[in-house]
This record gives structure tokens, sequence and C-alpha cells, in this order.
């Protein structure tokens, strides 16, 4: 291996003449350059921060697309000559709803929600970007993959808050953000493909497909591949717990943080069970294909819109298929030895900006719950200030803070590193107070990447810094502590306790433990 001109070159990969031609009509010296996968790839230096590489938009798999629609995702095929790496790629195809939500946040904090714009969107989407610190392919730095949020339906690879520069830079790590097909695109079943037992779960399927990249790619962009942690939010962090139990994604990672995930514990779909999904919409969609092969014909648009209108209430999550997931998330650990090591945690008002204070929306949620715990979730909820307030904590206890604990408790009889975190803080405005501590709050800390329409001051950029060293040392060995930073204890499930991250940042004796470990045992199937 060799580096000339700054780019760092993998003899094996490309023929010596083909490198020759490639390193020929390379423009600028001083443009960051890699081989990766048999193609030259052109980048650009971070304007935020300049010793900061970043390669957007780049291909991992061939295009999802006509015949090759709801199929496993296929490798990239190496392009000729060098490629231009500057610009993001379309997000998977969705509508405005990750948009929407953005707009609601901004609203809340009086900011005109026209600053909030919906990128291009495609079923061409299988990109990914790269940000890396490193100098030199022996770097070696630790790796972090953010899988974005948006419930399965929705959300893109290159958010504003998810653009990993400054991350990268703190915590000299190599940042990457990786896209998968959503909704009726990612998350589908139909009698054909049971039937020849395909896959069907395409969205965690290109999940799988963008880390085998990664793993055989990362090294030359200056990345150990045998220190690869996942971090993710929402129904990113709830696909991370998915791929902690596939088997097809075993040995592709290390490390996993949860950041509001955890929910996929209570989750037991199987594929026959999902099967109607592709039935109803083929019997739905206007042009009335008659198989599998003449709904791929039909054009997105119709196939997206139509899904929405006959598939409205469906959450698009993964089924068990007997290829990608064999088991439930939660009988993966109760069966079997957790091997990778754990950050898990949630925000301290995750559902707060989605409730009213409606005493029978709270009633119907506790008696959409277990039985054997519905008495138990009622009087939890009178512990709180307001009806609204009860719903969200009993909620989120479900949701994140229960499933939390257990993940952390079994990682940690696994023998493997185990951390729990609350974050508490709340924005100093009225929009702060307004949302709380609400759900994907704690994503602009994560990546330095506070928005300008945010109430941002002092303590927000400290905590920041603070969280974005906790992410960064986890991911180099294992454990968040590290020089200057409040200890955090790991966690165990003889004396739980758990990192707080707010006003304070401080570990305190985990809230609700011993009623999560009855709440645990009736919720999750």
């Amino acid at each position: 291996m060799c580096r000339r001109k700054g780019l760092i070159m993998n003899k094996p990969l490309l023929g010596l003449s083909t490198l020759l031609i490639a390193l020929s009509q390379l423009a600028y010296s001083n443009t960051p350059q890699v081989v990766v996968n048999g193609e030259a790839l052109i980048g650009q230096y971070n304007q935020q921060q300049p010793s900061v590489a970043e390669y957007l938009g780049v291909p991992f798999a061939k295009p999802p697309v006509a015949i090759s629609r709801w199929q496993a995702p296929q490798p990239h095929s190496p392009r000729s000559g060098p490629q231009a790496a500057k610009s993001f790629a379309a997000g998977c195809y969705q509508d405005s709803y990750n948009s929407d939500w953005y707009r609601d946040v901004a609203k809340a904090f009086a900011a005109d929600p026209s600053v909030i714009s919906d990128p291009e969107f495609s079923e061409d989407c299988l990109y990914l970007n790269v940000w890396t610190p490193a100098k030199k392919m022996q770097d070696n730095l630790p790796v972090m993959v953010w899988i974005h949020g948006g419930s399965n339906k929705a959300g893109w690879s290159f958010e504003p808050n998810y653009r990993g520069a400054n991350l990268a830079k703190h915590g000299d790590v190599i940042v990457i953000s990786i896209a998968y097909r959503l909704g009726i695109f990612g998350f589908f079943n139909h009698p054909e493909l049971l039937i020849h037992k395909n896959p069907i779960n395409f969205g965690l399927l290109d999940q799988i497909s963008a880390l085998t990249w990664i793993k055989d790619n990362v090294k030359n962009f200056g990345g150990n591949p045998n220190n690869i942690t996942l971090f993710g939010e929402s129904a990113g962090a709830a696909d991370i717990g998915y791929l902690m139990s596939s088997p097809l994604a075993k040995g592709l990672f290390n490390r996993a943080i949860s950041q509001s995930g955890g929910f996929q514990l209570q989750v037991s779909t199987t594929a026959e069970q999902s099967i109607e999904l592709g039935s109803k919409l083929q019997s739905s969609l206007k042009s009335k294909p008659k198989n599998l092969l003449g709904m791929k014909a039909i054009m997105a648009d119709e196939i997206f819109t139509t899904a929405k209108q006959a598939l409205a209430a469906h959450y698009y999550s993964p089924a068990i298929d007997g290829i990608s997931l064999t088991q439930t998330s939660y009988q993966y650990l109760l069966q079997n030895t957790v091997d990778v090591d754990l950050l898990v945690g949630h925000n301290q008002n995750e559902w707060y900006m989605y409730l009213d204070n409606d005493a029978a929306e709270l009633e119907e949620y506790v008696q959409s719950s277990p039985q054997a715990v519905r008495e138990q979730l009622t009087k939890r909820a009178a512990e709180e200030t307001s009806i609204r307030h009860g719903h969200d904590k009993i909620s989120t206890l479900v949701d994140m803070t229960c499933s939390a604990y257990e993940m952390a408790s079994h990682t940690q009889q696994s023998n493997k590193q185990a951390w729990v975190y609350k974050f508490t803080r709340v924005r100093p405005s009225t929009g702060g107070q307004t949302l709380l501590s609400y759900h994907g709050a704690e994503i602009p800390y994560v990546f330095d990447s506070h928005d300008d329409w945010l109430s941002t001051d002092a303590a927000d950029r400290s905590l920041s810094r603070k969280m974005m060293s906790y992410w960064s040392n986890f991911a180099r060995n294992g454990n968040p502590n590290g020089d200057g930073l409040p200890a955090w204890k790991r966690f165990s499930a003889a004396q739980p306790s758990i990192l707080q991250l707010g006003d304070q940042t401080v570990s305190i004796p985990a809230p609700d433990h011993a009623l999560c470990q009855n709440i645990a045992q009736h919720s999750y199937p």
C-alpha cells in the first residue's frame, strides 16, 4: 500500500494502468482523494472543519429500481475514472413527514417553518457519506456509523443535524451516515415472496449491505474495520436492536449506541402476519397488476401514494422472515449472548410533544397495555403533575426506559460493557418550555449541529462537548469515560445506575428500575 499526492491507494483494487489514468485526471493535489471498492473518489474538505475530509453520495449498492425493487441489495459495480463525491445523493423515497416534524419544532422555537426544505427523493438512494479526520490509511481510527430515524418511513442520511464533521473532529473518529429503503419500499411482504422464502426486510438488508461495504473499505479512509460502532435514534436505534440479533449482521460491528430506541422489544411480527401488506397494496393499485412482477413495473409515485392511503395505519418495522431475523429482539436477549458493547438511553419527555392533557387518551393507552401492568401504570401516571405528563411518563417507560434497562442488563450478563443515560436538557427559551426534553432533542448535542433557530447557550455547548466525548470514547474502547468528564458508572442489574445528561451531568440511581422489572416481563413478547 502507498500514498501519493493525497490519494490513498490499495493496489489490488485496480489495475496499475487504470490507476495511472485516474491519477492523471485528478485536478488538484490538495483535494482529498481515495480509491475504494475499485473506484477513485474525489472528496472535499469540510467548510467548518477544514481538517476533516468528506466524501458525499458514495454508492454502496446498485439502485434498487425496476426489477430490483423488493429484492435484496446487490453490490455496487465500480465506475471507471475519477468520481466526484462532493454532494449528497437523493434521499430514499418518502413524503414530507420528517420535514413536517422539523417545521413543528422550528415553529415552537418561533422560527419560520419555511427554513426547512425537502431534498430530492428517489428510489435510487443507496448511498453513504463519510467524514474522516484521518491523514493516512494507517491512522486506524474508530468508525461510527449513523442510522437515521423517521418511523422507518421517512428521514435521510444527510439531514442537517446528522452531518458528521464536528463529531469527527472532536472525537478523532470517522463518522459515516447511511441510507436505507423506507416505508413500502423498505419493509414489504407479498405472497410470492413468502412462497419462495425470499427476504422481506429490505431496509434492514440495505443497512447490512452498507455495513459490509464499510467493513471492506473503511481502512482506505483511515478507519479500523475491526472497531465499528453503530449509533442511531428512534427507528434507527430500533433497527440497531434488530441488527444486534440478525445472523446476517454478525461480525459487522463491535458496539452499539441506541438513542431513544428499545421499543423493538415490543414487536413480534412474523412474515405470515405481514403478508397481507403486499396483497392489499396489489388490489388497491389503479393499474391492477396481476403479480409482483407487474407491481415492479409501476412508477414509484403510484406505489407510494396508494400505500399511503391503503395502508395508512401500518407501522413499518422488520418482521421475522427466517433470513435476516430469526427471533424477536426480546427472544434474542433471553436466549443468546449479546456480542457487542452497548450504550443506550432516552430523553425525559419523549412523547410529550405528541400528547394532549386528555384523560380519555391516557386511559385508552393504559387499557391497550397488558392487564398485569395496568394498575401499576395508572398509579405511576398519577404521580406526575398533569395527565399529559403522566401519559408521557408511562409511555416513555414502556417504550424506552424499561427496554433500555433490559437491553443493558442482558448485555452485562453477557460480559459486555453496558451504559445507560437519560437526557434531561431543556433549551432556555419558550420553545424549550413548550417541548421540554423532546424526542430527538439530544441529536444536535451528539453531532454539535445546533440549528440557528434553536436557542443555544454556553450550557448547551458545554453539554454538546461532553456528549461528543462520551460517544466517541465509547466508540474507541467501549467505555465512555475520559479525562475531564463526570464519571459515568457502568450499568449493573444488582445496583443499577444511569448518567443524567442535562443541566447537571451526574450518575444517579436508575429511576423506576423496580417497576420496570415487572413491566418488562409482561410487556415484551
